[in-house]
């Protein structure tokens, strides 16, 4: 067995460097959160060859006099913190007192600094970890550190690094978080001399966000604030029709520090929850404070991931801040003529922000990313979704097509299967006013195709999806009743007899207890045969055979965990919610259309349904004008 041996000052060195250096980038970030620290209204970042030849980042904060610049270049060196009791009050960014060192035992260091009041400054060179030279030098007030050949002493970390363009798109990132965190402060980057980003200090994140993102990107965000006991949150969502194909556009902010954190991704996806569809994520930018106390930042040398100490209460108090958020935006689809902006408005936007073609944001899970949001947006919107209560929808009267045109979004009108007598259409009468939404003096104007109801109020004009706006309501009711004394029953007189697959009737077996809290009552009859005996009180008689197959079509051979259980319920309440809802190609009388309409109205989220398909469409009477050239 080897004998134990204390390891060289320079092995240590280079083992500590190896956590808190990882790339170019985490030298970007430790010496920017530094500049931060350092009161900084100006941060300039220069990088060559993606970081490996040259990272410069020079400030104009407080500086350093020459004790402390040699100070700070020793292992544990730091101004903020004393005591370990230190470490729970923690306000500042670069506080372990690792950074300087490590980045200077794996690199060519030089670092210059002087304070407001002093004639000249401290130049300190280091060659791998070893003092070479330290005098006197003239510079501008602040600290400017230059990071010559990262890794040229270590070649086993350097051969690991990426090719120029992926190490700079990670140092891209870094910027852009620290400018999102701090629009106070000017940010400039530039790499092999071209500028990448140069943002001005700004007012607000909106408008940070719009010189980094663009003008479009900007304005297809909600912006919101929430306060709890314990958690503030102030918020830029996507408006539900703006969304991305991943998560790197949802980005988590902690006391100003970019983080990621599990926690909250979860949130947000509860949050958005049936408002974006299944396979597209929706925009976030969340900047939360909280008492330092209730979090932990030193899980990770990082710095990048963060422990809550109460980890319920912050999902719970993020997922309920979010939904009030969305649901007080009250966000209506309009159908509008986009607005070709003038030459002289380009030029300015171009003139105000230099960005890359690729700036990349984090996600819930990773902080690495990429990606541009040059996606135009989809003037075909689609809005919002969660649970609440309302009285009877109009019932079903044609056959159920809606499973095969719900992922296409178009309607096909059904062909009855029984004897169904339909109603005249009907002119709608003047005078019959209502109430949507926040709208008074609504009047119902007319009922298009079988499947649009047509509403009036002042200057906007309302088109509402019959078929998806019952959804919503029969949706939001089972979910109370389920919550309450459970979703009533209708036993069948006779029997509905189901012939099921193999795997269907495993399926059964698994997961006949989420039957049961549905409401139906199901049996074996031998063979391959099921008896449904009762259902849902909504549900068409009809249509119940073949809602039952298509839930034991969705579930799974293994039974549901009790975190996976709501969710699996949820799905099957959607499912008999849309089978019972009224359709498209449905006649609808007048009261029953005054009825669908002030239901909605009672609903929580009445903007979307389950799917996440849009429900209200709103057009303007400008608009309207503006396309007959008035």
């Amino acid at each position: 067995m080897a004998k134990i041996k204390i390891l060289s000052a320079d092995v240590a060195n280079k083992i500590a460097a190896g956590e808190v250096v990882e790339r170019p980038a985490s030298v970007v970030k430790e010496l920017i959160e530094n500049a931060v620290d350092a009161e900084s209204t100006s941060i300039r970042v220069e990088i060559r060859a993606g970081g490996k030849r040259l990272i410069h980042v020079s400030d104009n904060g407080v500086g350093m006099a020459r004790e402390d610049a040699l100070l700070a270049l020793e292992r544990h060196a730091t101004s903020k913190v004393s005591r370990i009791e230190d470490l729970e009050h923690i306000q500042t960014f670069g506080f372990r007192g690792e950074a300087l060192a490590s980045i200077a035992s794996v690199s060519q260091f030089e670092l210059l600094t002087r304070t407001a009041d002093a004639l000249e400054g401290t130049k300190v060179n280091v060659d791998g970890g070893v003092f070479r030279s330290v005098q006197e030098s003239g510079c501008s007030p602040g600290t400017h550190m230059s990071i010559n050949n990262l890794f040229y002493n270590v070649p086993a970390r350097l051969k690991f690094l990426k090719t120029d363009t992926t190490e700079m798109n990670h140092v891209t990132n870094q910027v852009t978080w620290a400018a999102l965190a701090h629009p106070n402060i000017h940010f400039a980057l530039t790499h092999n001399g071209r500028t990448i980003h140069d943002v001005r200090a700004c007012d607000s994140h909106l408008e940070r966000i719009r010189l980094l993102y663009g003008k479009e990107f900007a304005e297809n965000l909600i912006e919101f604030t929430e306060e709890l006991p314990e958690l503030k949150i102030y918020g830029l969502l996507g408006k539900p029709e703006f969304t991305k194909a991943n998560r790197e556009y949802q980005l988590f902010f902690m006391n100003q520090r970019p983080i990621r954190s599990r926690i909250i991704g979860a949130a947000l996806k509860e949050g958005f929850d049936a408002m974006v569809a299944k396979d597209r994520q929706p925009v976030a930018l969340l900047f939360l404070t909280l008492d330092p106390e209730a979090v932990d930042v030193n899980v990770h040398p990082a710095k990048i991931e963060v422990r809550f100490r109460n980890e319920r209460t912050i999902y719970s108090g993020i997922v309920r801040m979010l939904r009030n958020a969305l649901h007080k935006a009250k966000y209506i689809p309009k159908i509008e003529t986009p607005v070709e902006p003038t030459q002289t408005e380009a030029g300015t936007e171009n003139s105000e922000t230099h960005v890359s073609q690729r700036v990349p944001t984090p996600s819930s899970t990773s902080v690495s990313g990429r990606g541009h949001p040059t996606t135009p947006v989809n003037r075909t919107q689609r809005t919002y979704t969660p649970p609440v209560r309302t009285q009877r929808p109009v019932a079903d009267t044609g056959q159920e097509t809606e499973d095969a045109t719900e992922t296409s979004g178009v309607q096909v009108s059904p062909t009855p299967t029984e004897t169904v007598v339909q109603p005249p259409q009907q002119e709608i009468p003047d005078g019959v006013n209502l109430s949507l939404l926040d709208f008074e003096n609504v009047q119902l104007k007319a009922n298009l195709f079988k499947t649009y109801i047509v509403a009036e109020a002042g200057d906007k004009i309302f088109f509402i999806d019959q078929h998806v706006a019952a959804e919503r309501v029969l949706y939001e009711r089972f979910v109370n009743q389920m919550q309450a004394d459970g979703i009533p029953v209708q036993g069948l007189l006779l029997p509905v007899t189901l012939e099921a697959t193999p795997q269907q009737l495993s399926a059964l077996k698994v997961h006949g207890a989420i039957f049961s809290k549905l409401g139906f009552d199901l049996e074996e009859f031998g063979g391959n045969t099921i008896l449904i005996r009762a259902i849902p009180s909504p549900l068409p008689t009809r249509v119940s055979a073949q809602t039952v197959t298509d839930l034991l079509d969705k579930l799974p051979e293994e039974p549901h965990t009790d975190v996976q259980l709501p969710e699996a319920i949820d799905n099957a309440l959607i499912t008999v919610a849309c089978k019972s809802a009224v359709k498209a190609g449905d006649t609808l009388d007048m009261k029953e259309m005054v009825n669908l309409i002030k239901e909605l109205s009672q609903a929580k989220l009445p903007f979307n349904c389950p799917h996440s398909r849009p429900i209200i469409v709103e057009m303007g009477r400008d608009e309207l004008e503006r396309r007959f050239h008035r």
